[in-house]
Formats: structure tokens, C-alpha cells, sequence
């Protein structure tokens, strides 16, 4: 009787285990795995229009939706988010263009506004994976992202290739490249200096706004070299994210493995699209001359967990250092702390030993794996990073 209760109450669990190996196995399989990590087929925002921002909670023409075309070809759909304030100013003629996707976006005055300000900040922003540019939390924190000057701080979010309006099919080094197109656009065609730049990413986003830094700043005969390099709840890459990240917050990946370290080494290495962040950022940090770097996270982050921020900010510090590298616990030992009572602390590389760049991590105590990007303590962060 015992032997056939122990039975019955086994079976659930074998079947579990092998289903649960069963989905590793397929996550294997290059196209399966590229839907699994970029999750651009959901939308989310299928009944809404994209290139109406205003059923997204945008001010009539606040939003200017249009296309770049990439190196390679593809039509890259994107939103320029006036800030508030200054759209205020202009709202009597900016409600009097024609509302939906622009054509030539040089000809609509929402860009004029931009190239005719010398003082214009830009952020061009990178978002997680899934979804559109209006989807879930991010037409809020598009808003908020401004409010720390909300006359001088203009957005600029792109939908991957394969997202939502996108030609393409994600991959690395294509949404690295759609990242490059964006400021390219921004600094050889709207006659913005890359000092008054500023690339954020969140989640994913945090990758190709490193990767995009990254490449800019190697570029053998003409770098470029930003106001300001910012993620917000980032990863250090994306095997060390697998063995963390739990999927909508609760559905683990690899952890259930952590006895078995050799079987998560045998998974990991069948990761196509690696996005090595902390690599890419060693070589950001020595190849620019006075990098404003900001890795940013919420404590309550259940997606993925804030010690990536850690990584990330030990790598630069580490970078910084014209001989040998430091130790995490020597870093950890350097570094100076500022605490902000209930809003955050900061941690800061010192100056003396940055060589020129500024460092700085952030750990919010607010805002999870989305919400954190529309913080008020985050758009003070992002307003100071572009000088404001």
C-alpha cells in the first residue's frame, strides 16, 4: 500500500523532471532559442497602433514615429519623444501637422525642435526583449525618463529589426547594428554632438546599448565617444543571466540545476547570441578617454537579480587600472558609498584612481525588473549623467 503511494506520488515528479528537459533540449535549436530570448512575436500591443502614440497616453504630436534604414538594408521603426516642457511651448503648431508616421522626419518640426537646440540633450533608448516600444511600462517611463529637464532632454526608441513594425530578424550583432544606425542618424544627419548623447538600456537593452557604445568607440578610423553609457537593469552576459534569470520573475532556467554544475556547462555552451556585456565593457572603458558609465538596478529586481549590477561596476573599475587588475573584495574596499536614505545608495570609483572616467552604480530600492525605469531618482541620475 505504502510502496504504491510512494508510486503514484513519484510519477508527477519524474514526469516534471523529464519535461523540464525536454524544454532544455528544444532551447537548444537555433530558431527556438532565438524566439526564446528575444520574444519578438510578442507584441503585446496588437490592437494598438504604433504609429499613433497618442493611444499610448502622448500628447497629440509629442510623438514622432518614423523609419531608419540599416547598413544592412533593414527599416528600423522608431519613436523622437519631445520632452513635455518644450512641447508645451510648441503645442499650438505642433498639433497643427498631420499625426501618424513620418515619411521624412527631418521635415517635421518635432526634429527641427532637436537640431535647432545647441543645449538638446538626446537619449536613444534600448528596451528589454518582448514587445514594442508601447508596450507594458515603457510609453511611462518615456515620459519619465525627461522629467529631470523636461525642455532638454529628447528620446529616441528604437523597435529592433523583428520587433514590432521592424524588417529583420533579431540577432547580436544585428541589434548591435540598428543601435550604430540610430546614432549615426543622430550625429551625421541631425548634427548632434555625441557629447550631448546618451545611449540607456534596460534588460536586453542594456546589451545593445553597450554593444552600440562599445563599437563606437573601437572604431579603427573614426571614433565616437558618448555623453554617457546607462543601464538599467542589466546583466553581466547572457550565460551568467541564463543561470540566474528567472522567466516573469518565478520561472527559473538553469538554477534548478546549480548541484549539477556540469550539466549547466553543457547547456550554456549551446548559447548562440552570448552578449558578453562585461567584456564589451572592459574594452569601452580603455578605449574611451572619460566614459560616464552608470549600471543601475532595483533590490527587488526578481527578473534579474541586482548582483549583475556588481559584475558590471567591478569590470569597468577594473578597466581603469593601468596595471594589474583588483580583486572584487579590493574594489568593493575602494569604492566610496553614498547613501540616499530609502530612495537608493551609490557606489562611485574614485577619481583619483578612474583615469578620467566616472563610475558609478546605483541600487534603487524600488522599481523591480520594469518600474524602476520610471522612478523619479532615475530621471535625477540620467538629467545629471547629460550634464543637466
Amino acid at each position: 500500500m505504502a510502496r504504491d503511494l510512494f508510486k503514484k506520488a513519484y510519477q508527477p515528479l519524474v514526469a516534471l523532471g523529464a519535461s523540464y528537459f525536454v524544454v532544455l533540449g528544444l532551447l537548444m535549436v537555433p530558431w527556438i532559442q532565438n524566439n526564446a530570448i528575444y520574444m519578438h512575436r510578442m507584441k503585446i500591443t496588437w490592437r494598438q497602433d504604433l504609429t499613433k502614440p497618442e493611444e499610448f497616453g502622448f500628447a497629440k504630436n509629442q510623438v514622432a514615429p518614423f523609419f531608419l534604414k540599416t547598413p544592412d538594408g533593414e527599416d528600423i521603426f522608431a519613436w523622437h519623444v519631445l520632452p513635455l516642457g518644450l512641447y508645451k511651448e510648441h503645442r499650438e503648431s505642433l498639433t497643427k501637422q498631420n499625426t501618424g508616421l513620418i515619411t521624412n522626419p527631418l521635415e517635421s518640426e518635432n526634429i527641427k525642435l532637436l537640431m535647432a537646440d545647441p543645449e538638446a540633450r538626446l537619449i536613444i533608448h534600448f528596451h528589454g526583449n518582448a514587445g514594442t516600444v508601447g508596450a507594458s511600462w515603457r510609453p511611462t517611463y518615456l515620459r519619465s525618463l525627461s522629467a529631470g529637464d523636461p525642455s532638454k532632454i529628447h528620446i529616441i526608441a528604437l523597435d529592433y529589426r523583428g520587433f514590432g513594425l521592424s524588417s529583420g530578424t533579431p540577432s547580436e550583432q544585428g541589434l548591435i547594428m540598428d543601435g550604430i544606425t540610430a546614432v549615426s542618424w543622430a550625429v551625421n544627419t541631425l548634427g548632434i554632438s555625441p557629447s550631448r548623447i546618451a545611449v540607456v538600456g534596460q534588460s536586453l537593452g542594456t546589451a545593445v546599448a553597450i554593444g552600440t557604445a562599445e563599437k563606437l568607440a573601437t572604431h579603427p578610423t573614426n571614433p565616437i565617444e558618448l555623453a554617457a553609457v546607462i543601464t538599467i537593469a542589466g546583466f553581466s552576459n547572457m550565460k551568467e543571466l541564463i543561470l540566474t534569470y528567472n522567466i516573469f520573475g518565478w520561472l527559473p532556467i538553469l538554477s534548478p540545476l546549480r548541484p549539477y554544475p556540469f550539466l549547466q556547462r553543457f547547456f550554456t555552451r549551446f548559447i548562440i547570441d552570448t552578449w558578453e556585456s562585461d567584456r564589451r565593457v572592459a574594452s569601452l572603458i580603455k578605449s574611451s578617454k572619460k566614459l560616464n558609465f552608470i549600471v543601475l538596478h532595483a533590490y527587488n529586481d526578481f527578473d534579474i537579480p541586482w548582483q549583475h549590477s556588481d559584475r558590471l561596476f567591478v569590470t569597468a573599475a577594473n578597466a581603469t587600472q593601468p596595471g594589474n587588475e583588483l580583486t572584487w573584495l579590493e574594489i568593493m574596499g575602494l569604492k566610496e558609498k553614498t547613501e540616499f536614505g530609502e530612495e537608493s545608495y551609490q557606489n562611485k570609483w574614485p577619481m583619483a584612481r578612474s583615469n578620467g572616467h566616472s563610475i558609478e552604480q546605483w541600487v534603487v530600492r524600488w522599481g523591480g525588473h520594469n518600474q524602476v525605469v520610471a522612478s523619479a531618482g532615475v530621471s535625477v541620475i540620467v538629467a545629471k549623467a547629460l550634464g543637466l
